[in-house]
């Protein structure tokens, strides 16, 4: 088995070599294309050898855990390790298929540190990969924790790491749904470490990066409350911002001076931002200091402490020239001087930043561009933000607009009926009026649809193996993630028929399956959008030659007669009545043939542009 999982290293340093979302910048078309065949090539070879070698060796040890030896146990933990590294990025989710099937074992075997340990890889490897709003990742930690009873037993030091990681890990994952509860957990971790540091237990251990993450944990609730109306808040909430954050800064600094680079400048920002709500430095102060801060930041510079001062503490100027009407005046000013600069940032982020580093920012975006772009701006901004960056996805959505297109028109033709509703449109005479906008309206819902898919799994190895059953559930969240993009604090969308869209376009046409479950298309005005996009959707992602590598493309014949096949309950009728026109099929298969290899350079343009390519 040793043999195998090398080779199966081996063969993913190789596809990390032909990935399609990392070309050179500066290619020509000719180059790209070029490129572009060499490496489907490469990958489906690739893609070959790494079936093989999971459905021959890795796949039967992990469903019969039970019999592997502990030389194949330490076998199995090192590649892991190596899937699941944050320098490498290989396949996170093949590692938590691993470690799931490792900690199975470690539970046969009644062994309390293997139990632990394997605890904590299954919760970090989803909090790092897949989000963090997930009960899974809770559990683990959670179970994880509770062996601080047990503290005592544990010989290993690195084993009872694995106890505090936990502890401090379940008060983090806690703060982003229930914050009161985290730190209230967090209150008992400090009692408990406390403990520990006046018995002198693990002395090199760095606590104080655990008792700083509690304290971030306070200052962000706080900031959180003065942020819902920073002009009513009492004297004696702002001291306390300014206190959290003074300590904060002081913990920080002894955390660099004992165990060198943990925590983050981050915290001279927080401070700054204490003191400029506590009245103790103007704006113009916190400008400079933020200024001063950026201009030592490296253009390729992702750390998380450069993304904080690029993105977030860019996003609170924004946010205070909005809310405070002492600043008010200088928004157009502020807005000129720090939106663009982190548009650029944001969109020339590498695909080896996780997926959760990412989306912690653009959460955070979304919940303040409200308060300073008007609708369509902040739509364009964070569609620049997810779809635009990422050369598959922005290839395919903008092929499936481009079907989506052609599908409508011919429906405003044969049943503009069906369109009654979308864009507000009111009697069949309007929907014939309105063709252009509807056009436009297919288009865009083609180029957002998936606009989601940011917000999920971040695993640039999905399109070389069929996903495991753990991916496929978390990718099924991107119709709800990419509303959540695309709706403010209030709830309000930034654009009801793009929401919609995004959240019915996985939704059968019957209701019957699909996902959100929680969406019903029937009662969407969008609803024939939605069809059409959904049809569209399964067209392009069928045929598409260049990044679905884990399985061979379909003919569009085959993939419309699969369509026809489900009329009435995944797919629109009306729809695949449409498809049976002679005129759309050869329209359909002249896009596919004619316009794919354009739309890869299109988005390989976007990608190497900061989403400013025309």
């Amino acid at each position: 088995m040793r043999d195998a999982l090398i080779k199966l290293q081996d063969e993913y340093e190789q596809v990390a070599l032909n990935q399609i979302s990392r070309f050179e910048p500066g290619l020509t078309p000719e180059q790209f294309e070029t490129a572009c065949a060499e490496i489907v090539t490469n990958l489906k070879m690739l893609r070959l050898n790494i079936e093989k070698i999971l459905n021959e060796h890795l796949y039967p040890k992990l469903d019969n855990i039970e019999s592997i030896s502990d030389e194949d146990e330490g076998e199995l933990y090192t590649l892991a390790q190596k899937l699941s590294s944050f320098e490498t990025r290989q396949d996170p989710g093949l590692a938590f298929k691993v470690y799931t099937a490792l900690l199975n074992w470690a539970r046969l075997k009644k062994d309390d540190a293997k139990t632990l340990k394997y605890l904590y890889w299954c919760g970090i490897t989803r909090f790092f990969f897949y989000g963090q709003n997930d009960e899974m990742m809770l559990t683990f930690f959670e179970e994880g924790a509770a062996y601080a009873s047990k503290y005592d037993s544990f010989e290993d030091p690195e084993i009872r790491q694995y106890v505090h990681r936990c502890l401090g890990n379940v008060s983090m994952v806690l703060y982003n749904s229930e914050p009161l509860k985290a730190i209230a957990k967090e209150e008992s971790n400090f009692n408990f470490w406390n403990k520990l540091i006046f018995a002198g237990k693990d002395p090199d251990f760095p606590w104080l990066n655990y008792f700083l993450n509690g304290y971030n944990h306070r200052f962000s609730y706080l900031t959180r409350l003065v942020h819902k109306d920073p002009e009513a808040e009492t004297k004696e909430k702002l001291k306390e911002i300014l206190d959290v954050s003074i300590t904060m800064n002081k913990l920080y600094h002894k955390n660099m001076e004992y165990y060198g680079a943990f925590g983050g400048s981050r915290y001279d920002y927080q401070l700054w931002e204490a003191q400029f709500l506590a009245g103790l430095i103007s704006f113009d102060n916190l400008i400079e200091n933020v200024d001063k801060k950026k201009a030592e930041i490296a253009p390729d510079d992702y750390s998380p402490d450069a993304m904080y001062i690029k993105v977030q503490m860019n996003s609170y100027l924004l946010f205070y020239v909005s809310k405070l009407s002492r600043l008010k005046h200088r928004k157009d000013e502020i807005i000129a001087k720090v939106s663009e600069d982190t548009i650029e940032y944001l969109s020339r982020i590498p695909n080896t930043v996780s997926t959760e580093t990412l989306n912690t920012y653009l959460r955070s975006l979304a919940g303040i561009l409200s308060a300073v772009y008007n609708p369509e701006e902040q739509f364009n901004f964070i569609l620049r933000m997810t779809t635009f960056r990422h050369i598959m996805t922005y290839a395919h959505s903008i092929m499936v607009g481009k079907v989506a297109v052609l599908l409508a028109e011919k429906l405003i033709e044969t049943s503009p009926a069906g369109f009654i509703g979308c864009l507000d449109i009111t009697c069949e005479d309007d929907v014939k009026a309105m063709k252009k906008e509807l056009k436009e309206f297919a288009d865009m819902s083609g180029l957002c649809h998936d606009i989601g898919k940011t917000g999920c799994i971040d695993n640039p190895y999905m399109h070389i193996r069929v996903l495991t059953d753990e991916e496929y559930e978390l990718i099924k969240g991107h119709p709800n993630e990419g509303v959540s993009l695309l709706t403010r604090d209030d709830g309000v969308a930034l654009n009801e028929g793009y929401v919609e869209v995004i959240a019915g376009h996985h939704k059968y046409y019957d209701n019957s399956a699909g996902y959100p479950d929680d969406f019903n298309i029937s009662t969407s005005k969008h609803n024939m959008m939605i069809d059409i996009i959904s049809v569209a959707n399964s067209i392009v992602a069928a045929t598409d030659q260049i990044s679905k590598t884990y399985d061979d493309p379909k003919s569009l014949e085959d993939v419309i007669g699969e369509i026809k096949a489900e009329s009435g309950v995944r797919y629109s009728p009306t729809i695949a009545e449409v498809l049976d026109d002679e005129d759309v099929f050869s329209s359909i298969k002249q896009i596919l043939e004619e316009e794919s290899l354009n739309a890869y350079y299109t988005a390989y343009l976007y990608a190497w542009s900061g989403g400013k390519h025309k």
